[in-house]
C-alpha cells in the first residue's frame, strides 16, 4: 500500500508542470494603414516607440477610430462620391522625456467640396502616472488662458504689422506642444493659431499661470523674468519664436 501511494503522489517537477502561466498576450503596437479604393483613401501613420506606452497607444487608436467613423458617416451620406473622399492622419513625437511625452496628430479630412478640413491635436502623456494630461489641468484658471492668449496676440502684433486677418481676431485653442530643454524640463510651450501659425511662450512667462503642481516642471529663466509680470498685466514682452 505504501508503494502504491508513493507511485500516485506527483513529484515536485510534475506539480510545477501542471501550473499553467496566465494567459497574457504581448502588446503589439498599431501599424500604419494605407487603403485606397474608388470611394476613399485612408492613410494613417503612427509614431515609433508606442510599445513603451500601451495605454497611450490605445488612446491614439481610439482617436483614429473616431476619425474613421466621421469618414464612414460621410460615405454613408454620399455612397458614390465623384472624387474619392480622403482621411490622412499623421502622428509624430514632439517631446520625449520621463516627465512628459507629447504626440501630435495632423489631420486632413476631405468629404466633398473645394478643400479638405485640416485639424491639429496634441496628446500629452505622463509616463510616471500612465495617463493623459489635459491642457486645462496644467492651466486650470480661465483668466490665465485669457491673459495668455492676449499675450500671444500682442507678441504677434510686435513681430509683424502685416498679419492677415488682424492678430486680435485670430482664434486660439487650448492646445500646446511643450519644448523641452536638455534636462527634460519645459523651456516653452508652442501654441498654434487656427490659420497654422505657431508662437512659443517661454517657460518664465508660463510659470505664474500653471497649476502649482506643474510649476516646477518649467525651467527658470531669470533674464526674462519681467515677462511673467507683463503677461499678468496683459502686456507681455517679446518672446522668441520657434
Amino acid at each position: 500500500m505504501l508503494a502504491s501511494c508513493e507511485r500516485s503522489a506527483p513529484s515536485a517537477a510534475d506539480a510545477t508542470a501542471t501550473v499553467k502561466p496566465a494567459n497574457a498576450t504581448a502588446f503589439v503596437a498599431p501599424r500604419d494603414v494605407f487603403e485606397h479604393d474608388a470611394r476613399a483613401i485612408v492613410g494613417i501613420s503612427y509614431p515609433p516607440g508606442l510599445e513603451r506606452y500601451p495605454a497611450l497607444a490605445k488612446v491614439l487608436v481610439a482617436h483614429v477610430q473616431t476619425r474613421r467613423a466621421a469618414l464612414d458617416a460621410a460615405l454613408a451620406r454620399t455612397p458614390r462620391p465623384e472624387v474619392p473622399f480622403e482621411l490622412t492622419l499623421r502622428f509624430g513625437v514632439a517631446a520625449d522625456a520621463p516627465r512628459i511625452y507629447a504626440v501630435t496628430a495632423d489631420e486632413e479630412l476631405y468629404t466633398g467640396g473645394a478643400t479638405s478640413r485640416p485639424a491639429h491635436d496634441v496628446f500629452l502623456w505622463l509616463p510616471a502616472e500612465n495617463r493623459m494630461l489635459s491642457p486645462d489641468e496644467m492651466i486650470p484658471n480661465p483668466a490665465s488662458w485669457s491673459r495668455l492668449h492676449e499675450g500671444i496676440r500682442q507678441l504677434q502684433r510686435e513681430e509683424s504689422a502685416s498679419l492677415s486677418p488682424p492678430a486680435g481676431k485670430r482664434a486660439m485653442q487650448h492646445v500646446f506642444v511643450p519644448r523641452l530643454n536638455s534636462g527634460g524640463r519645459i523651456a516653452g510651450l508652442r501654441f498654434r493659431t487656427d490659420d497654422g501659425d505657431e508662437v512659443e511662450v517661454p517657460g518664465s512667462m508660463l510659470k505664474p499661470l500653471v497649476a502649482p503642481a506643474y510649476a516646477s516642471w518649467f525651467e527658470d529663466a531669470p533674464a526674462i523674468a519681467a515677462s511673467a509680470s507683463a503677461v499678468a498685466g496683459g502686456t507681455p514682452a517679446a518672446a522668441p519664436r520657434l
